[in-house]
């Protein structure tokens, strides 16, 4: 019988949020489609966005057909932490001494001790896929699991990627999935691995939602260019520099101009932007994607990505994007795909929009290029058979 693929990620189900809990969710529904055996282990936390207590009921449940096991979450320490079933089999002998810091930054994050000790109780038979490289479900699951582990890290370019833990942990997977070919690269610099240690399995997403721009823009009653952004509202996506650049590029050209925004965690926005910005929060996929279809540009700013599941949802829905020149992954995606601009600063990003908005046809172009490329690239079927064939390599 073939080993059971069995995902661990720190939260996971339904009401989760987060771009790689979303990836590790369809990942797992992809793989059971091809009748992979599967089964997802996670705490019984809800996700980053809040408080680390239970929210899902500990024990076994399913989702999708999928079988989950979730486990008691451990409450973050200030202090660095080993997790009993690592101490009694005195494993941290095998590791070399890591900075203080770094070992705060492990136990500062979610995971689960009962977790942990499953994989070393009930690892037979399994070959473990380890979600999110900074967690310590994934540096302390990997260490218990030894030659069935495997990693799924997300990687993006930025200090903790650095860390001595984290070069430990990609040296001692058997294999890593990227989700891009400039993650890969990024983890072959970083880390010096040989080239067949990290795969680029890709990642996919939901092709069958069609957006409603033109009932979009009546329901909110918008009129004139209108730009896109989706995800997180805080410093690490960056979106603090899309706004002052917005109200810059207002400022200069004036007119009908508004920035529409999609996420779970509401926007502070000053007065002098809350005619500007629409901030919608968290609405269903079908409002998300109608806002995608209504939008002239989708803009990306994040310099810290290994996929970007929105700006793949925009192309999608034939949306052009602008990114951030300092991103290689979403860089690489748009000189990739023909279906973006990139900036690196405002008179770019200013120059990148006086090309797009008076141009629909130019827009319109960009768009088809970008649904194509998505429609190709992001079939999840394809992301499971890459999976399975990375992990069950020899």
């Amino acid at each position: 019988m073939p080993e059971t693929i069995t995902i661990i990620v720190p939260w996971y189900g339904r009401d989760t949020a987060g771009g790689a809990e979303t990836q590790a969710r369809q990942l797992a529904g992809a793989l059971h489609a091809l009748s992979v055996p599967v089964e997802v282990w996670a705490s019984d936390g809800r996700d980053s966005f809040a408080p680390p207590v239970a929210y899902y009921s500990a024990g076994r449940d399913t989702l999708d057909g999928v079988p989950i096991r979730r486990f008691p979450i451990t409450p973050p320490r200030a202090e660095p932490y080993v997790p009993p079933v690592v101490a009694q089999r005195g494993l941290t002998r095998h590791l070399p001494p890591f900075p203080d810091h770094e070992l705060r930054l492990l136990a500062s994050l979610a995971s689960s001790d009962a977790l942990l000790e499953a994989v070393t109780t009930e690892g037979a038979g399994r070959q473990f896929l380890f979600v999110l490289y900074p967690f310590p479900t994934s540096f302390w699951g990997a260490l218990l699991a030894g030659p069935r582990a495997h990693l799924l890290p997300c990687l993006h370019d930025e200090p903790y990627a650095r860390y001595s833990t984290v070069r430990w942990l990609f040296e001692h997977v058997r294999c890593s999935l990227a989700n891009s070919p400039a993650e890969r690269e990024l983890a072959l610099r970083l880390y010096n691995l040989p080239p067949a240690r990290v795969v680029v399995a890709g990642e996919g997403i939901d092709l069958t939602p069609v957006g409603d721009g033109a009932a979009f823009r009546a329901r909110h009653t918008l009129h004139g260019p209108l730009l896109m952004y989706a995800g997180r509202g805080d410093l690490s996506k960056n979106v603090p520099l899309l706004l002052s650049y917005v109200r810059e590029y207002w400022a200069r050209r004036g007119g009908a101009l508004r920035l529409i925004r999609t996420g779970r965690d509401p926007l502070d926005l000053p007065p002098a932007l809350r005619e500007l910005v629409l901030d919608l929060g968290d609405v269903s996929v079908q409002e998300r994607h109608d806002a995608y279809a209504a939008a002239d540009v989708f803009v990306q700013p994040s310099l810290h990505e290994s996929f970007s599941i929105v700006l793949m949802e925009a192309w999608l829905q034939a949306t052009p994007a602008l990114v951030h020149s300092s991103c290689a992954v979403t860089r690489g995606f748009a000189e990739a795909s023909g279906a973006g601009l990139h900036f690196a600063s405002f008179g770019e990003f200013a120059a990148a929009l006086d090309t797009l908005l008076p141009n629909a046809a130019l827009r319109a172009e960009l768009g088809r290029r970008g649904q194509a490329f998505v429609r190709e690239t992001c079939r999840w079927d394809d992301v499971a058979r890459r999976t399975v064939a990375a992990l069950t390599a020899p």
